[in-house]
């Protein structure tokens, strides 16, 4: 992974998710390496090779530049097309076919029989590979297990350590999660004493609502970006040879599935500052009636907290102002995935370029905490 890289976003593999990273401004890009993950089909769509090959047109359309991951996490281990072709392969295929080299990742107890074909497709790219970790595998008994699995797995595909990222993919945290989770980790990563050697670390999980059923109406609630926090702990325990590179899942929550749409949805914008994700919250857009006018006064709320950055600081920004200024259309869910989220990537990819800076010469949580606070 690129050195100047400090951020890795988990992305939904869906078009307006790529979309809004693909926007981001230029400065930016340099900062970050997208983590890519495949949807679960559609059971009234199921049709797998369609599936891999949308994701694939939308990787090379929206993101066609730029060191990525692309996990095929969302198909069955076992998904063939119809000549027979592993369904993660031929993703893989197809992506080398487009001309868009990426960074393959996977995980264990998927299907063990694809290490072979996965250090083939690897070693073709020659952007390494990445494990990628679930907490499960964090447990101290599989310590030994699963250190293992990694380095058995990492000689099998013919890879060379430092050309081995490692994912800890922590999903949802809670509030009380952190340091159960901090102390899980560090006893992880230094059960194995060469760790200093795997060409990144990346520390990744998400304290974003699924709903905002808990926030009233035609009002605005927030929730504290613990994994955040819980990456500068670990940036701050952690020696210089080790130090965590920092995840998310942006404002969507881990789970978020797409597959049972429903007409009660509200209007919502997710505006991120600091340590904080900000829910403005609306009211029905299709119940009572149509209501997607909302959204030219939720953005005018947006603007006018003292949160709000400045609209040239991202697309996202922009588009948040145009919205609150009239000058365009409310938009629609999809567009205020695309607002939201760019707004998100671009806020945090700066965030970090400063707090690894910051973090240096903090010398209490305390300060730490107030550096994280900052908007």
């Amino acid at each position: 992974m690129d050195s100047r890289s400090v951020y890795v976003p988990l992305v939904k593999g869906k078009r307006n998710d790529l979309v809004a990273v693909g926007k981001v401004n230029n400065d930016v890009r340099q900062l970050m390496k997208p983590f890519v993950e495949a949807m679960p089909i559609n059971p009234k769509k199921p049709f797998v090779e369609e599936h891999v090959h949308k994701l694939c047109g939308y990787i090379r359309k929206h993101l066609p530049m730029g060191d990525i991951f692309v996990d095929f996490f969302g198909l069955m281990p076992d998904a063939v097309i119809p000549d027979g072709t592993n369904a993660i392969l031929h993703g893989f295929a197809l992506l080398k076919a487009f001309g868009r080299p990426v960074t393959p990742a996977f995980g264990f107890e998927r299907n063990d029989n694809l290490w072979d074909a996965l250090g083939t497709i690897a070693r073709d790219f020659d952007k390494g590979f990445c494990f990628r970790l679930s907490r499960d595998d964090l447990a101290e008994y599989l310590f030994d297990d699963v250190w293992a699995l990694i380095i058995e797995r990492t000689a099998q595909m013919r890879l060379p350590q430092d050309k081995i990222d490692l994912l800890l993919d922590l999903r949802h945290i809670d509030d009380d999660d952190n340091t159960n989770l901090a102390e899980s980790v560090v006893s992880f990563l230094f059960h194995n004493p060469n760790v200093a050697g795997y060409r990144s670390i990346i520390v990744a999980g998400s304290s974003a609502l699924k709903t905002v059923s808990d926030i009233e109406k035609d009002n605005v609630g927030e929730v504290i970006r613990q994994e955040l926090h819980l990456w500068s702990t670990l940036w701050r325990d952690m020696p210089d040879t080790v130090k965590p590179t920092f995840g998310d899942y942006g404002v969507i929550h881990p789970d978020f599935s797409d597959q049972n749409a429903s007409l009660k949805v509200n209007a919502k914008i997710r505006y991120t500052a600091g340590d904080k994700i900000i829910y403005f919250r609306g009211h029905g857009l299709h119940r009572p009636v149509k209501d997607y006018d909302q959204y030219h006064d939720i953005a005018a709320r947006v603007t006018s907290d003292r949160r709000y950055v400045d609209r040239s600081r991202s697309f996202g920004d922009a588009y948040i102002d145009d919205c609150a200024k009239r000058l365009i259309k409310p938009g629609s869910l999809g567009t205020w995935v695309v607002a939201d989220m760019n707004h998100h990537v671009c806020y945090t990819a700066r965030q970090l370029a400063r707090l690894t800076q910051e973090l240096a010469s903090v010398a209490t949580e305390g300060e730490a905490d107030i550096a994280l606070a900052a908007v």
